[in-house]
C-alpha cells in the first residue's frame, strides 16, 4: 500500500525512457544539472558594440601575460574584441563558404584561424597588428596543437584531400616544407593519409605528448616519438567519430563530441556513450542536420557543464536550444536559447573608462555590475545574439521538471492531497500540475490546471486521484535549487 508522507527527489533527466515507472525526469527544461538537483538557467545577456556582420566563429586566448583575447570571424573578416570594440584584423577580404566558419587555435604567443577557402592566418595575440597569411601551410578546414606542432585537417591545396593532416616543423608554426623533403625530414614537418572510408578530418584534439583526430566515422591517437615518422598513429574507434565538426570540446584529457548516433566521450584509449538510453533520442529527433555546421559548444566552469547550442526545425537555422551535460555529475538538461553561436571563451574585462565610453549612463548597462562579464580571465561561456556577444547573466527562464508516471498503489488509485514543491532560493511563482489516468492503453496522459503554493504551508492543495500519477513543477523567476517534491497521498478507490 502508499505510504502517505512520502518525498520524490528529482533524479536525472531521462527523455529516452517511457513515462510509466521512468527512474528520473522526464522533462528538466531551462535548468542546469547541479549536485544531486538543478539550479535557474540564466539568459544570454549582450552588450556593447554591434560586429559590424554575422559570426561564424569565434575564439578566445590568452596572451604570454595571461591577459585574455577574443577574435571573431565572419565570412570576409577577422575580428578583435578590444575593450568592447570591434576591430578589424584582416589581412585581406576572406571568402569562407556562407555555411562554413573559421577554426582557431593557439600556438604560444600566436592565434591562428583557417576557414578553408583562404589560406591560414595568423597573428600575435594581443598586439596591436593585423593578421598575417601563412603562406607556406595549406587551404585546410581543421586546425589543433599536438605536442610542439600546428596541425591542419580535412586538406584542399593541389588536390582535395578531407582525409590527409598535415604538420608545421617542431617549435615553428610558420614554417611549412613539403612534406617528404631533406627540409622537411630535418624539421619533423609532415603529413599523415588517412583512412578515407572513415571520412574528412572534423576535429584535433589537442595533446602535449599525443592527441587525437577525429573523422567522420573514426579516431586516430597521434603520439609524438620523432625520428622520420615523427607520430605514431593509431586508430582505435572504427565505428563513430566526429559527426558535427564544432561539437568537439575537450575538458582535460577528455574530448566530448557528437557522433551520428548521439553523443561521446573518449580519453584517447576507449570510447564511453554519455546520451544513450538518455538524451541520444530526444536529441537527434529535434536536430536540425540541414545545419549541421550551426553547432556550437561552449563550458561552463562554474558548473562544471558543457553545452552544446544547436538548431531545431522551428529555429529557422538559428541555433535555438542548448543540451547540457554535466560532466562531473553525469546528468542532462536542456534549455531555451537562440543564439548565433556559443563558445568557450575568458572574460576579458573592463576598466571604469571603457564603460564610460560605452554608456551614458549607468542606467543603461543591462548586465549586473558583480556579473563575471566585466572581470578579466576568469572562464566563462559566451555566446552571440544579434552579432553581439554577451554571456549568460541575464534573467533566469522559466523553468519545467516533470517527474515520470508512478503507481504508488499497485492495484488501486492514489488520492493526492497535497504536494510540497522543495525549491530554495526566492522564486516569483511555484507550482504544480497533475497528470492522473487509470489505463495505459486508451487513455491520454494530460495535466490539470497548475496550483500554486499556499501562503501558510507551502504545500499545493489537491483533490485529485488516478492509478497512474505524474507531476509538472513549474518555476518562474530565479531559484537556487529545485531538490523534489513531498507527498501528502493516501489510497483511493479501488479500480
Amino acid at each position: 500500500m502508499l505510504i502517505e508522507d512520502a518525498k520524490i527527489l528529482f533524479g536525472e533527466w531521462l527523455p529516452d525512457r517511457p513515462f510509466l515507472d521512468n527512474p528520473g525526469l522526464v522533462e528538466a527544461k531551462n535548468v542546469i544539472p547541479v549536485d544531486d538537483n538543478y539550479k535557474d538557467f540564466l539568459a544570454l545577456s549582450v552588450d556593447g558594440a554591434t560586429l559590424p556582420a554575422a559570426p561564424n566563429s569565434a575564439f578566445a586566448a590568452i596572451d604570454n601575460n595571461g591577459d585574455p583575447e577574443i577574435y571573431v570571424g565572419t565570412t570576409t573578416n577577422l575580428y578583435e574584441d578590444l575593450g568592447g570594440t570591434w576591430t578589424a584584423r584582416s589581412a585581406a577580404t576572406y571568402a569562407a563558404p556562407s555555411n562554413g566558419y573559421w577554426s582557431f587555435a593557439q600556438f604560444d604567443n600566436y592565434v591562428f584561424a583557417t576557414d578553408y577557402a583562404d589560406r591560414p592566418q595568423y597573428k600575435t595575440i594581443g598586439a596591436g597588428a593585423n593578421f598575417a597569411t601563412v603562406t607556406a601551410a595549406p587551404f585546410a578546414r581543421q586546425i589543433g596543437k599536438i605536442n610542439r606542432f600546428l596541425m591542419l585537417g580535412d586538406i584542399a591545396d593541389a588536390t582535395t584531400t578531407p582525409y590527409r593532416v598535415q604538420w608545421s616543423s617542431i617549435n615553428d608554426p610558420l614554417d611549412w616544407p613539403t612534406p617528404g623533403t631533406s627540409t622537411a625530414l630535418a624539421r619533423q614537418a609532415g603529413q599523415q593519409y588517412l583512412d578515407s572510408g572513415f571520412g574528412g578530418v572534423t576535429g584535433i584534439a589537442d595533446g602535449q605528448f599525443w592527441g587525437l583526430v577525429f573523422q567522420e566515422r573514426a579516431i586516430s591517437r597521434f603520439s609524438y616519438i620523432g625520428g622520420n615518422a615523427v607520430f605514431q598513429v593509431d586508430t582505435f574507434e572504427r565505428s563513430r567519430g566526429c559527426w558535427a565538426p564544432r561539437s568537439l570540446v575537450q575538458v582535460g584529457n577528455a574530448s566530448y563530441f557528437l557522433a551520428v548516433d548521439g553523443f561521446y566521450a573518449t580519453d584517447g584509449q576507449v570510447v564511453t556513450p554519455i546520451g544513450d538510453g538518455r538524451v541520444d533520442k530526444w536529441f537527434l529527433a529535434d536536430f536540425d542536420q540541414t545545419y549541421l555546421e550551426r553547432m556550437t559548444v561552449g563550458i561552463d566552469w562554474a558548473n562544471k557543464c558543457i553545452r552544446w547550442s544547436f538548431p531545431t526545425p522551428s529555429g529557422g537555422g538559428t541555433p535555438d536550444k542548448h543540451a547540457i551535460y554535466n560532466f562531473a555529475r553525469n546528468k542532462w538538461s536542456w534549455a531555451e536559447d537562440s543564439a548565433q553561436l556559443i563558445f568557450k571563451s575568458y572574460t576579458t574585462g573592463y576598466t571604469l573608462d571603457q564603460l564610460d565610453s560605452l554608456y551614458t549612463s549607468i542606467d543603461d548597462i543591462t548586465i549586473t555590475l558583480d556579473s563575471t562579464f566585466w572581470q578579466g580571465g576568469t572562464p566563462t561561456i559566451m555566446g552571440f545574439s544579434g552579432n553581439r556577444l554577451g554571456d549568460y547573466s541575464g534573467d533566469p527562464l522559466d523553468a519545467t521538471i516533470e517527474t515520470g508516471e508512478m503507481q504508488p498503489n499497485a492495484f488501486g488509485r492514489t488520492f493526492l492531497r497535497g504536494i510540497q514543491p522543495l525549491v530554495t532560493g526566492d522564486p516569483t511563482t511555484v507550482t504544480v500540475a497533475i497528470a492522473t489516468r487509470d489505463l495505459q492503453d486508451n487513455a491520454s496522459r494530460s495535466f490539470g490546471t497548475a496550483v500554486s503554493r499556499t501562503t501558510r504551508t507551502g504545500v499545493c492543495d489537491f483533490r485529485t486521484q488516478g492509478k497512474f500519477v505524474s507531476a509538472r513543477l513549474a518555476i518562474v523567476g530565479g531559484f537556487d535549487r529545485a531538490i523534489g517534491l513531498g507527498i501528502d497521498a493516501k489510497a483511493g478507490d479501488r479500480v
